[in-house]
């Protein structure tokens, strides 16, 4: 599938202008523990499961491809029995292959059937990607709940975000704006949003 007027990104050149324009505006960005009556917002996905007990792990994997002699432009999505997968070009021939997703919380290695299926869904669009290069392999979990709807949700004094599932980049800024509205409006958002005072 092919829709003309859908964005991409690369997320970690996304993360790093991101975290310089909050520095630009003079945004600090610290580490460590919160200051006592510090407003908290939790959004450490899989790490707030203790606090989150509805919340499960879906296991996504992807590989990057080199595979210079192509030039796609925009992202592709392939209609696949098991998975949701596309290819998302992230320029000079370099090419984001992903992903799964396995209902297992189990994050640590990637399975011989996932890249097989990967590589022949990127095979399959062109022939080229046959003499690709694999410069690198991911896989992690998701932090998703029963309906794969994220929830913002106000426990006592800490507000968690979470629960983004394959949706992260493209929902966070919605929510990132119903959490600013719910924080500086004192508006409680009208979508994905629970309380438990």
């Amino acid at each position: 599938m092919h829709f003309s007027g859908e964005a991409h990104l690369d997320p970690r050149e996304a993360l790093l202008k991101l975290a310089q324009n909050l520095t630009d505006a003079g945004v600090p960005i610290e580490a460590g523990e919160p200051e006592a009556g510090s407003v908290i917002v939790d959004c450490r996905g899989m790490a707030a499961q203790d606090q989150l007990p509805d919340m499960r792990g879906v296991k996504g994997e992807m590989l990057v491809l080199h595979c210079p002699g192509l030039n796609i432009q925009r992202p592709v999505r392939f209609i696949h029995p098991r998975m949701p997968l596309y290819i998302v070009p992230r320029g000079e021939g370099i090419y984001m292959l992903g992903a799964t997703m396995l209902e297992t919380a189990e994050g640590q290695r990637l399975t011989v059937r996932s890249v097989l299926e990967l590589l022949s869904a990127a095979y399959a669009l062109h022939p080229a990607f046959a003499e690709a290069e694999i410069i690198e392999t991911g896989v992690d979990v998701r932090p998703a709940f029963a309906d794969n709807l994220p929830r913002i949700r106000r426990i006592n004094d800490v507000i968690y975000i979470n629960g983004l599932y394959r949706h992260g980049y493209l929902l966070s800024p919605a929510l990132a704006r119903l959490t600013a509205d719910l924080l500086l409006l004192n508006k409680q958002p009208e979508a994905f949003y629970e309380s438990s005072l």
